[in-house]
């Protein structure tokens, strides 16, 4: 891909959706031009590296455990992020298909059970 069709591709988020710049929420795109690019390229490997160390070192049934855990809590607050609250009990009910007779909070525990499953 060409410097320019980079770009292109990252002027694309800034269309707007309702108003707001769907900017707001999809993730950072650093331009091939941009003067951090290279740092953030190294921490990024960085990151990889010692997580990757991390992982390695923990026991299957920690990095497992750990790893439900992370994935209820990343959808926790993601959906809250979207107005939807669900508290973690209730997702954590909704995993182990335990709904709730409230419609609302059934509709609730689907909507995180299937962000998990995805």
């Amino acid at each position: 891909m060409s410097k320019k069709d980079s770009d292109k591709e990252a002027d694309k988020i800034g269309e707007k959706d309702d108003g707001e710049s769907v900017a707001l929420i999809e993730p950072l795109l650093v331009r091939e031009s941009g003067m951090h690019r290279d740092k953030l390229a190294d921490l990024a490997l960085t990151l990889t590296e010692r997580s990757t160390r991390l992982r390695s070192a923990l026991p299957a049934g920690v990095a497992s455990a750990l790893s439900d855990l992370v994935r209820s809590m990343n959808c926790y607050y993601s959906n809250l992020i979207e107005g939807h609250n669900t508290h973690p009990i209730e997702i954590e009910r909704a995993l182990n298909d335990d709904y709730s007779d409230d419609p609302k909070k059934r509709d609730l525990q689907l909507e995180a059970k299937a962000h998990i499953d995805v």
